[in-house]
């Protein structure tokens, strides 16, 4: 489930200090993904060194890999509360290592609310305030659980208080903006305070990209609540140009109808390929940020024996050791079935299967795995592993973009720093769900690719959960259904045709 922890020539030169220095500074500038792979190689010789552990730890639950970020970020604060025990009162590293465990205690709290863990997160938070009282992040860590629980009321109060004792004001405002914009009853006086503020905020000198990028976007949602969509615009395009990495959509969209020619049903019926339904327990959510797949996880999740493991590499990292791979736009590619080997086939099979087994803890579960650039390597998943299903996630494609676009994003996502570059990254997706659903539901291929729509998701879950209980062979009973409502999105993509320039340029592209 960690990152690809493969490195580049420049990477595998450089030493561990150089390594956790990049990784640092890395985090700084927003570019989370890339931080991760460097900590990841690190964790892997060094898997006691608290530093470490921490900064690892600290970039998966910004990815959103938050059960083991928890395991490395607990086991750093642990390491790192017993050499403040130990440690010498007078050590001039200790404020940094009272820092690093205060930090630590909050992300940990975070990652639990995002979990639904709430008394769990309570007593992490509250370790980091009894330390230091003063701490912002962890008051606005605090705050933001109040929010998820539901007391809106007390969680702005925090906020109020600390913003009084003149408390770090960014992380304060920040959090402020998620709760106010989270808030089932919003005051739109206080909403637009803070996005007045933050607009000052956004243009203070000295910031580094990584706390910018989560300013002006605190800002952009803040303005898109108030319908002043020209000024929330204006901040998510700022806030895009920050990231980091390129995205060549040509070259994305010459492989995509490269893969399209080459996979084929008969391509794979035509191998020696392995014996029985290895692939039954096995599930992939197809699809792309904002196209409904946390939803459709957490339906999912209602499902009989059916666990979410998370984005796990493994099958990408199994196509590039096991099969003949070639370099894609985002990872590797697998060109097409031909000239693979049974031994072959059987060993991604196995493998997979027991990477996914182990992640699930329970033997005989059915594994859901959410890695969204998977898309391009399910012909491999579906020749090694007869019986596999695949849940292809779609959304309306203006709205997609748009959605995508404005989203903070952290992980490698080089498509969304220009409109047009996610709207043909969106256009390769949809093609290439279109291709699998042709492709594998062939009798010959023994998958079975199913299609859900985000606003069916949001607006009839419970027709929802009984398609996917109908391709995971359950029938879903009331009892499983029960309790779930409709729901309505949030943020640009909920009114795209208000970003008028934006959405005529979106138009005219899926259009043309």
């Amino acid at each position: 489930m960690q990152p690809n922890q493969q490195m580049n020539p420049q990477q595998s030169q450089a030493t561990p200090k150089d390594l956790f220095e990049q990784a640092k500074k890395l985090m700084a500038a927003g570019d989370v993904f890339e931080a991760s792979k460097r900590a990841g190689k690190l964790r892997a010789h060094f898997p006691e060194e608290p530093p470490i552990l921490a900064i690892h730890g600290l970039a998966l639950a910004k990815l959103g890999v938050h059960e083991p970020a928890i395991q490395d970020m607990r086991a750093s604060a642990r390491l790192t509360l017993q050499a403040l025990e130990e440690g010498d009162e007078e050590n001039p590293a200790r404020p940094r290592i009272v820092d690093q465990f205060i930090h630590l205690q909050s992300e940990i709290g975070r990652s639990l609310t995002a979990l639904g863990e709430y008394e769990a997160a309570k007593d992490e938070i509250q370790r980091a305030i009894d330390m230091d009282p003063d701490r912002a992040d962890a008051v606005a860590a605090m705050a933001e659980l109040k929010s998820a629980q539901g007391d809106t009321q007390e969680a702005i109060e925090m906020i109020d208080d600390g913003l009084e004792r003149k408390l770090d004001e960014i992380p304060l405002m920040v959090s402020l903006a998620l709760i106010l914009d989270d808030a089932e009853s919003p005051d739109m006086d206080r909403i637009k305070a803070c996005k007045d503020r933050l607009g000052v905020l956004c243009d203070e000198v000295g910031l580094m990209a990584g706390e910018l990028m989560g300013i002006l976007r605190a800002h952009g949602n803040l303005s898109d609540r108030l319908g002043e969509y020209t000024e929330a615009f204006n901040s998510f395009r700022r806030a895009a140009k920050l990231r980091r990495g390129g995205f060549n959509p040509k070259a994305h969209a010459t492989i995509t109808s490269k893969l399209m020619e080459s996979w084929t049903a008969e391509g794979i019926d035509s191998l020696v390929r392995p014996e029985g339904d290895l692939g039954v327990r096995r599930v992939f959510l197809g699809g792309s940020v904002h196209s409904g797949m946390p939803q459709v996880q957490e339906l999912l999740e209602r499902l009989p024996n059916t666990v979410i493991v998370g984005p796990m590499e493994s099958l990408g990292m199994l196509c590039m050791t096991q099969l003949t791979s070639a370099k894609g736009v985002l990872r590797a590619v697998v060109p097409g079935p031909a000239g693979h080997r049974g031994d072959q086939l059987s060993k991604v099979a196995t493998v997979y299967g027991q990477t996914c087994d182990a992640a699930a803890r329970m033997a005989g579960m059915i594994t859901v795995d959410t890695h969204p650039h998977n898309l391009n390597l399910f012909g491999c998943a579906a020749m090694s592993m007869r019986g596999v299903r695949i849940i292809n996630c779609r959304r309306d494609p203006i709205e997609h973009a748009l959605a995508m676009y404005c989203d903070e994003m952290p992980g490698n996502h080089p498509y969304a720093g220009e409109l047009l570059a996610a709207a043909a990254y969106i256009k390769d997706c949809e093609r290439m769900m279109d291709h699998w659903t042709s492709v594998l539901n062939d009798e010959r291929v023994g998958a079975k690719v199913v299609n859900v729509q985000y606003e069916q998701v949001l607006s009839d879950p419970a027709a929802v959960l009984r398609q996917l209980g109908d391709a995971l062979g359950f029938e879903v009973s009331d009892d499983l259904a029960d309790g779930l409502e409709a729901t309505s999105a949030k943020g640009p993509g909920l009114h795209a045709l208000e970003y008028g320039t934006a959405s005529k340029q979106l138009r005219e592209f899926f259009e043309a």
